[in-house]
């Protein structure tokens, strides 16, 4: 049988990118299971996913091809969420969650990576950022919230427009943990909650089909005692102004759970801003122009890698 030159090197290109396809586990040193998938060439890029607790999956499943061929992506669940597993002292702090990325790129080999935060996740790789300069390359903040009370502003403003002076009123009497207060919110705007995130029905929709499918089975420790750290709550801001690594901000103006004009809080020294006409998950509503808005930061920054 004979092949094509061209047929030949798809064959070869096709399975060089199976074969670096890799799904493991990543014991930390506290007894912690971390599930992980490692997909494509290019510069490592860590995915901070947020939630707090979605795990990585969407942002694999929406847009995974299109980072694959510019990144070696790690898809990394966090500790006490979706595939991975949760601490037998049930700590979940900052501190260690930091260190739990830390023990994984240690795992792989990997002397710096890019880190790639997304809405919760971007106090996150952050905090991750100032404490482990030396393994940050950069950083991606994709609807990244870094004070999580300034984006429920965000939520209360566009939930007041939807509904009664007197519901609004309670809403604004709730009180407790922000993200309880969010979810009061979502849960008062009903079935118009997804206006909050999604800039159609249809995408929301695609969202829910995908969370039928996966969500069996899976770990939600983290989301149900993350309030319990007020650290993941703290305003991260000043923070963003004594990193010193190129960040690409890319921030949706549609987006109402971060809020549109969250981006003028976060002042990294090298940052490249992107706005889009998106809500909160660009991966899913817009992989174009969250691939133009990388395109240009690797050849701003990274030219040559």
């Amino acid at each position: 049988m004979k092949f094509s030159v061209s047929v030949l090197l798809l064959f070869l290109v096709t399975f060089s990118l199976v074969s670096r396809a890799e799904e493991r586990k990543v014991r930390t040193s506290d007894g912690v299971d971390l599930f992980l998938e490692v997909k494509g060439q290019g510069l490592p890029c860590l995915y901070i996913h947020g939630g707090p607790g979605s795990g990585a999956y969407w942002l694999e499943e929406f847009s995974g091809p299109m980072l694959e061929e510019k990144f070696r992506m790690i898809y990394l669940d966090q500790r006490g969420v979706s595939r991975s597993g949760s601490p037998a002292n049930k700590d979940f702090s900052l501190e260690r969650m930091l260190k739990d990325f830390e023990e994984v790129r240690q795992a792989l080999g990997i002397k710096q990576w890019v880190v790639m935060g997304h809405s919760f996740g971007a106090g996150i790789q952050t905090a991750y950022a100032a404490k482990y300069p030396q393994a940050v390359s950069g950083m991606i903040m994709l609807n990244g919230t870094v004070n999580i009370a300034e984006s429920l502003k965000s939520t209360f403003e566009f939930t007041r427009k939807k509904v009664t002076a007197e519901q609004y009123e309670k809403l604004l009497a709730t009180e407790g943990p922000v993200m309880n207060r969010m979810f009061a919110a979502m849960q008062l705007l009903g079935s118009d909650s997804y206006q909050l995130f999604y800039r159609d029905k249809a995408n929301s929709d695609s969202m829910d089909r995908v969370m039928q499918k996966i969500s069996e089975g899976w770990n939600y420790d983290f989301g149900g005692n993350v309030n319990r750290y007020p650290e993941y709550f703290q305003d991260f801001s000043p923070l963003t102004e004594t990193i010193r690594v190129p960040v690409l901000v890319f921030s949706g103006k549609t987006d109402y759970a971060i809020g549109p004009e969250h981006y003028k809080l976060i002042r990294f020294p090298r940052q490249l801003l992107v706005r889009a006409d998106v809500g909160h998950l660009p991966f899913l509503e817009a992989p174009e122009a969250l691939k133009t808005a990388i395109e240009a930061y690797l050849q701003k920054y990274f030219k040559g890698n």
